[in-house]
């Protein structure tokens, strides 16, 4: 079992740095704390200090991590997981990692010592040093809106299937020359998956697919923007739009208006995820449904009843519906 010497040892600090760090009592530079905090992971130092820990004395207390965003989402997930914890005598601690998740790891380990019975993380696509990392922690772990390998489980709608439907659902209402908004090419769980559904559907029912009708982004309104000004130039341009998140579709239907197209009569638009704000556009916004609040609460129940009866977390893949509203 490593100790704070062994960490100590090995990053080539004092011993009373690495106890500084591991307590966050400060005197230290950043850059001590990264290494000594790396040192830790690698050597699963959390796995072994936190087990003895959680024998001795539970916390009963959940971690959520999520990423820094104004996406109105992660509101329900929050609730729906507070929810089902203060019913079973929890209570819920929530940190902030950057949406790239390059300090997501820093944000795991803090969790680590606090002592959280169990984490739940949303909507992040993990490096394999984290995978490695929360396979290497002694308390359950269970993702929300994303997955990883089939190590760590996962709550969420098929992504691939949703945006197949949603393209569909514009082809059944009379549409053919339907575009993509917003996706990030380089998000293999939301992004990459939501490209594939989109050009399934165009595939099936043997409509063309112009690359221009493609607009990669980041999921956020101002993708959206771009993306409307982008097809407000095309001489070939979209009569519906497929956007990958509300926030995205409202950036389409804005700037649409703005540029004196009418929604839906001169551009449909579908949007995903079914947000508050989806609701409160002008015209309300047709979207793909994803559960977020059934999310929360299923991801507390599962790892409360991991954490305290040792029962094994099963990954779910929850269904998506589709919101009827006005802007098709």
């Amino acid at each position: 079992m490593p100790t704070i010497k062994d960490i100590a040892t090995q990053a080539g600090v004092s011993i009373a740095t690495v106890s500084r760090v591991l307590n966050n009592r400060g005197g230290y530079t950043e850059e001590t704390r990264k290494k000594v905090m790396r040192v830790a992971e690698n050597m699963n130092y959390y796995r072994n200090e936190m087990a003895a820990g959680l024998k001795k004395s539970a916390a009963r207390i959940i971690g959520l991590i999520m990423p820094k965003s104004s996406t109105l989402f992660y509101g329900d997930i929050i609730e729906g997981l507070e929810s089902v914890a203060q019913q079973r005598g929890y209570g819920v601690i929530i940190a902030h990692a950057s949406g790239d998740g390059i300090n997501l790891s820093e944000i795991i380990s803090i969790m680590a010592e606090r002592r959280v019975e169990g984490l739940v993380i949303a909507s992040f696509a993990l490096a394999q040093n984290v995978i490695t990392q929360i396979n290497g922690l002694p308390f359950p772990v269970v993702l929300v809106s994303t997955q990883s390998d089939d190590s760590i489980p996962y709550i969420k709608v098929d992504d691939e299937a949703a945006a197949f439907d949603a393209t569909e659902y514009l082809i059944q209402h009379g549409h053919q020359k339907i575009a993509i908004a917003g996706p990030n090419v380089t998000d293999k769980i939301a992004g990459v998956t939501r490209i594939k559904g989109y050009e399934r559907a165009m595939m099936k029912h043997h409509l063309p697919i112009d690359p221009n009708w493609i607009f990669y982004g980041d999921f956020s309104f101002e993708a959206g923007i771009h993306a409307m000004k982008h097809y407000f130039q095309l001489s070939n341009r979209p009569e519906a739009v497929f956007s990958v998140s509300d926030d995205t579709a409202i950036g389409i239907m804005n700037t649409a208006i703005q540029e004196g197209l009418q929604v839906p009569a001169d551009i449909a638009v579908i949007g995903y995820d079914n947000t508050r704000v989806a609701r409160m556009a002008n015209p309300a916004l047709t979207a793909i449904s994803q559960p977020f609040f059934q999310m929360g609460e299923k991801a507390g129940n599962k790892i409360m009843s991991a954490a305290a009866d040792n029962i094994p977390i099963q990954s779910e893949i929850l269904p998506h519906t589709i919101v009827e509203r006005q802007s098709v």
